[in-house]
């Protein structure tokens, strides 16, 4: 752990002065797609206090906002388990399935005044899951939130929103107050964040936060203490900040992100003292047990280069993962699995059960102007030596109507993460109808 700590350290050493600055303003950038037309009230000095006498009048809105977006998709997948290329195997997949999804979201943003704004998301999903062999329903609140303000100087946020801490693509351990963890295969799809008030007090370009978060608890001495602070120096910016909630393992954390030419680096890096995870060992048939008097280091660095002119991206990411095992194999799993059935370990609890990932993307849409689409997924734990590549071209036949196919190709031997079931490749074909902002 201690060369993994160190590279990585050397590796934030190297990102920070030339680190893209992370967008933790008081109205963060994920509403910037629903609101356009409305610069967020009640921004920090320097942004909305510089903005000319003219501008005043965009931070009201004289009527409540509304707008969403739906989805639909249908998912046809076929897997073979151990395919050696033979043809007799190609034409007879082991598992064929058919999967279909709706899926809508629904806000509004309400700006009565130049420094209060009030804000909401619903979302709702109704599936077909092939594992589970049944529809499956999910409503929730999102987010719901308000904005206000004190003369100018400190700014609060209060309510469930999203909260941007980390700096990482595909991985983010400096991520420790939202409630989900990134999705690797789907990287930029919305985290759910908790239930907590943000206050935010700027200084010339530098920012000092205090989060109290309020999520899942019964007791005032519960309640969670985050404080950050991020400092811009020329281009380039540092945060550094920590968590402290009962029961929880304390945290302390640091990211970089800054522009080096074209490409934008970041790093980032967690210090804590025990884990929040329960862990599974041998034992009659297994032991679960938890790590509470070591510290543990995880850490991150990356670069990503978009062209917009070409519609390219191309990101890459490294990943050491303290809460790890230091060796999951086949026989761990099983383990794991039957600990799962019985209650005594959740999934959360496996997420990344490795020491040490690797991932990189190259995503290239409207090829020359034309309706296609191209983009390489890899995604690789380098401790247990798995890892899955997924190509996939898409092509837009419609304004609200796109078709798409891929394949998912694991190696590994059979129990490890990203071929649990062994070097068993997979081809999907997906359509996506009706979907589109409104």
């Amino acid at each position: 752990m201690r060369r993994a700590a160190c590279l990585l350290l050397v590796l934030l050493a190297a990102a920070w002065p030339v680190a893209a600055q992370e967008d933790d303003s008081l109205f963060e950038g994920e509403l910037v797609e629903e609101a356009p037309e409305a610069p967020p009230a009640g921004e920090a000095p320097g942004e909305a206090a510089a903005a000319p006498a003219s501008e005043e009048p965009f931070l009201v809105s004289p009527k409540l906002e509304w707008g969403g977006s739906f989805e639909s998709r249908f998912t046809a997948e076929w897997q073979w388990d151990g395919y050696a290329g033979t043809w007799g195997e190609f034409v007879n997949p082991d598992t064929p399935s058919l999967a279909s999804r709706v899926a809508a979201d629904l806000f509004f943003d309400a700006r009565p005044a130049s420094d209060f704004r009030v804000f909401g998301k619903f979302k709702a999903v109704y599936a077909y899951d092939p594992l589970a062999m049944a529809f499956l329903f999910d409503a929730l609140i999102f987010e719901l939130f308000s904005d206000f303000q004190w003369k100018d100087r400190v700014f609060f946020r209060v309510g469930k929103h999203t909260i941007q801490w980390g700096v990482g693509y595909f991985f983010s351990p400096a991520d420790v107050l939202n409630l989900v963890s990134i999705d690797p295969e789907d990287p930029t799809l919305e985290r759910e964040g908790p239930v907590s008030l943000k206050t935010q007090v700027p200084f010339g370009q530098n920012n000092a936060y205090l989060y109290l978060i309020a999520n899942d608890i019964f007791d005032p001495s519960e309640i969670g203490v985050a404080p950050k602070v991020e400092l811009v120096i020329g281009g380039y910016e540092l945060g550094i900040g920590g968590l402290y909630q009962k029961g929880l393992a304390p945290k302390a954390m640091v990211t970089a992100t800054g522009p080096l030419r074209d490409i934008d680096l970041f790093g980032e890096a967690v210090v804590q003292y025990g884990s929040d995870r329960t862990y599974v060992r041998a034992g009659a048939p297994y032991e679960v047990y938890r790590i509470e008097d070591s510290v543990l280091f995880s850490g991150s660095a990356g670069a990503t280069y978009v062209n917009p002119d070409w519609n390219l991206l191309l990101c890459c990411q490294y990943f050491y993962n303290g809460q790890g095992y230091e060796s999951f194999d086949a026989t761990l799993a099983g383990l794991a699995a039957m600990a799962i059935g019985a209650g005594d370990l959740s999934p959360a609890d496996l997420l990344f059960t490795g020491r040490h990932y690797l991932a990189a993307s190259i995503s290239w849409s409207k090829i020359l102007d034309s309706d296609f689409g191209l983009s390489l997924l890899y995604l690789a734990n380098l401790a247990d030596g798995s890892g899955m590549l997924q190509p996939s071209v898409s092509w837009s036949l419609l304004e609200h109507a796109t078709l798409s196919m891929g394949a998912k190709l694991p190696y590994g031997a059979t129990g490890d993460e990203y071929a649990p079931m062994g070097p068993a490749p997979g081809f999907w074909i997906s359509a996506s109808l009706g979907a589109g902002k409104f």
